[in-house]
């Protein structure tokens, strides 16, 4: 996506060919319907700006309805000059409040915060024909003519791509690896996981411990949270516990063995307990208004019927957050906690769609590791983002491992048997709910390719545990960069490594 002149892309009036005119003065990749009222809204403004003597020279350089990848964050007007400043004007055909208007130039700030120091953040309405600025992170009216100086003075502009600068790594956060920034407020919750939070603290006005008044004295609520690795679960489930945690204490039962991001959350949480599954028995669950499970799907029956008494005798709120597809042993699998939860009464399960923390280039190489027959079908990636290198013998790899770790910040994440100088960073277990930029992993003569091209695992030591599955849960926390180190099988990495001869 390039630039666009304003003035230029404001002069085809013709309803019937706004999207093909701007889509091609944008160089967009992708089609993007453009609608009429946001078209004519971006007309009246530059008309007005006209009248204030903006030529058009300087109403080069502006974005048309930029948004970043994965997040759907997306800005209406935007002029970038890396590390000096940014312009960014919000369109608006109706009256709307100013508070919302507030809010959304807010988030903005966050975003385009990155890119540089001085941001000059507006928001036109046309059907007010007022004109609205943050001064000091409070909304102000203000004047065209301090828009037009500000538009006069900003001649040095980006002209690229931004799809550089606006990542959607730099805003996504997992509150375990990253406590401080999420106890900071430092993230914002997508438009879907908003809907959700809304849905659930709107009907938790109608529980009795919030609010007896509007309440069913004799019910409890259930819901379900569910989605595929990387669509935000855990941010979400954990954002509901600082939320519910100011009308009632929290327990967060964490269905695994729980992490050093777990135990740094728990003790600094106001009015939130955080345990481990295997704990729950022992818990007395009767201090507690509110009960947030996390990876659901791994939680034995007895911890869910005790929960579900428990939820029911005492009229709690509970939310389980679950992704079917990250089970990783046989009994998980049987047992199916995920059909379950609809058993119970009122359960409403609510579903995130559209993977947001991870990138989709790294996606098909995992869905291609898996299944080679996916090469054939997906995109024709580079896949420059995956190091596949191959070790004669376990000390090789160690030497490789510690390499990537020292060296390029990698995360070894630990799931097949240990290699004895060399221990993982996190074991598979551990890193449930978490991601990491670069991840390192092993690949042994426990897995091969069948006939059809399909990877299969040998039997695990432990029979309740999958090689296949584990090794899915350890490539799916990677965000970026992921290294396989295939161990002493030429046959493998020869299959491996024709991912990316494709």
């Amino acid at each position: 996506m390039r630039p666009v002149n304003l003035y230029l892309l404001t002069r085809n009036q013709n309803k019937n060919t706004y999207t093909p005119f701007e889509n091609i003065l944008s160089a967009r990749h992708e089609r993007v319907p453009v609608k009429e009222h946001e078209f004519q809204s971006l007309r009246h403004l530059v008309d007005i700006l006209w009248q204030q003597g903006v030529a058009i020279p300087e109403m080069d350089g502006f974005f048309y309805s930029y948004t970043i990848r994965q997040i759907g964050k997306e800005f209406d007007l935007l002029k970038v000059c890396v590390n000096r400043k940014v312009l960014n004007i919000e369109l608006k055909s109706l009256a709307v409040s100013e508070e919302k208007i507030e809010r959304q130039l807010q988030k903005n700030r966050y975003y385009l915060g990155t890119l540089a120091p001085q941001l000059e953040l507006y928001t036109y309405v046309e059907e007010t024909g007022k004109l609205y600025t943050l001064k000091e992170e409070a909304l102000c009216e203000t004047s065209f003519t301090e828009l037009t100086a500000v538009i006069k003075n900003f001649q040095i502009y980006e002209d690229g791509n931004l799809d550089q600068l606006l990542q959607a790594k730099n805003y996504l956060i997992s509150p375990l690896n990253m406590p401080e920034e999420f106890l900071e407020n430092r993230y914002f919750l997508t438009q879907q996981q908003e809907m959700i939070k809304k849905t659930i603290c709107e009907e938790m006005g109608r529980n009795p411990l919030q609010n007896p008044q509007k309440a069913d004295a004799n019910k409890a609520q259930f819901w379900g949270i569910t989605g595929i690795a990387g669509t935000g679960k855990t941010l979400l489930i954990y954002d509901l516990a600082k939320e519910m945690a100011q009308t009632g204490r929290v327990c967060l039962i964490h269905c695994g063995m729980l992490s050093e991001g777990h135990k740094l959350l728990d003790s600094m949480m106001q009015n939130v307990d955080i345990i481990s599954v295997s704990d729950l028995l022992a818990c007395a669950l009767s201090i507690y208004a509110f009960l947030l499970i996390d990876e659901a799907q791994r939680m034995s029956e007895n911890a869910l019927d005790f929960i579900r008494e428990k939820a029911e005798t005492e009229r709690k709120v509970c939310v389980f957050s679950y992704d079917y597809f990250q089970i990783l042993s046989k009994t998980e699998q049987r047992r199916n906690i995920p059909a379950q939860l609809e058993d119970l009464p009122g359960f409403q399960e609510l579903k995130l769609s559209g993977r947001i923390r991870s990138n989709r280039e790294m996606n098909s190489f995992i869905q291609t590791l898996l299944d080679l027959k996916n090469r054939q079908q997906g995109d024709r990636y580079t896949y420059e983002n995956v190091d596949v290198l191959y070790a004669a013998n376990a000390l090789e790899a160690e030497r490789i491992i510690r390499f990537y770790q020292t060296e390029r910040g990698y995360t070894f994440i630990e799931y097949d048997e240990p290699l004895a100088d060399c221990p993982g960073d996190i074991n598979v277990l551990e890193a449930a709910g978490m991601e990491f930029d670069n991840v390192i992993i092993t690949l042994t003569s426990h897995f091969r390719y069948n006939e059809d091209g399909v990877l299969q695992g040998n039997a695990h030591p432990n029979p309740d545990y999958s090689y296949y599955r584990l090794l899915f849960q350890s490539v799916s926390r990677t965000r970026e960069r992921l290294c396989i180190v295939v161990i002493s099988d030429e046959t493998l990495f020869a299959k491996v490594l024709s991912i990316q001869q494709y």
